[in-house]
């Protein structure tokens, strides 16, 4: 096999060699074994400065079939990495101000920004696709702030959490289709809410696809609690900020993009109380 750099690794005669960005991975993949996960890589050698791996070739699928089989093998590293951790009253209380602060600095980004498209005597496109859309950034924006306090209200006196090893890095292109499922780029492994794996992928990747039939394959293997379904609408409902560069076929292609993963997730959120 030729050499090849990609994505900062080198692919070698059927050896993957990358920077060993987190010296546990080893530790990690142990654990996983012993819990009856193996969908990575198998390790070759690893020292502090690199780690080797073996060669999964992947296979051509539609995105869909993909972000399936992604969730199907996402949804078995929560199931079988689950527990409960004991955590400090405070815990809840830093998520619930976190959001809230983001949530309250959007509502006043936005409504600054609608103020300011009204006042103007001609719209550019990508001001005349924001004021069209305008209302479902604000009802976004209001359902989180609504949705939070009574999230927070279900949740401010537990004292454990479920907690499962979590990759930390979901998107499409960090997983392999082959001759079985394969995730890969763990270097940012964590151990929290199942949620936080949901909405980073829904960032990525799943607010493209068919979040709500993903979200359904994923219950059928570990269905989310109340709590963390309305977690992760909270998450999802947040809208990102839309922001200009100068260039306003880009900024206007930006702006589309933005609502379109607005209104995809006010369907996940109708489908997912």
């Amino acid at each position: 096999m030729t050499r090849v750099y990609k994505n900062n690794v080198i692919i070698d005669d059927g050896v993957v060699t990358k920077k060993n960005k987190n010296n546990n991975l080893i530790e990690l993949f142990d654990y996983l074994e012993t819990r009856n996960f193996n969908n990575f890589p198998k390790v070759i050698s690893s020292d502090d400065r690199e780690i080797k791996t073996e060669y999964i070739e992947s296979k051509d699928y539609h995105e869909m079939t993909k972000g399936v089989e992604l969730i199907k093998t996402v949804s078995q590293l929560h199931y079988k990495t689950l527990f409960f951790k004991d955590i400090s009253k405070n815990k809840y209380r830093k998520v619930y101000d976190t959001l809230s602060g983001n949530i309250e600095y959007l509502k006043k980004y936005y409504l600054e920004m609608i103020e300011n498209i009204e006042s103007s005597e001609f719209m550019s496109p990508k001001e005349y696709l924001i004021a069209r859309n305008y209302s479902i950034i604000d009802s976004s924006i209001s359902y989180a702030s609504k949705e939070l306090k009574s999230w927070f209200k279900l949740v401010e006196n537990k004292s454990k959490e479920r907690v499962c090893t979590l990759h930390n890095n979901v998107a499409l292109n960090h997983f392999i289709h082959g001759d079985k499922n394969y995730l890969i780029s763990w270097d940012n492994y964590m151990v929290d809410t199942p949620v936080l794996d949901l909405y980073k992928f829904y960032k990525t990747d799943g607010y493209k696809l068919d979040f709500n039939y993903l979200l359904k394959i994923y219950n059928e293997n570990l269905e989310l609690t109340k709590e963390e379904k309305m977690l992760l609408n909270i998450l999802i409902s947040i809208p990102p900020k839309i922001e200009a560069i100068g260039d306003e076929y880009i900024d206007t292609g930006n702006a589309r993009e933005t609502i379109d993963y607005i209104y995809s997730g006010a369907l996940v959120v109708n489908d997912n109380k």
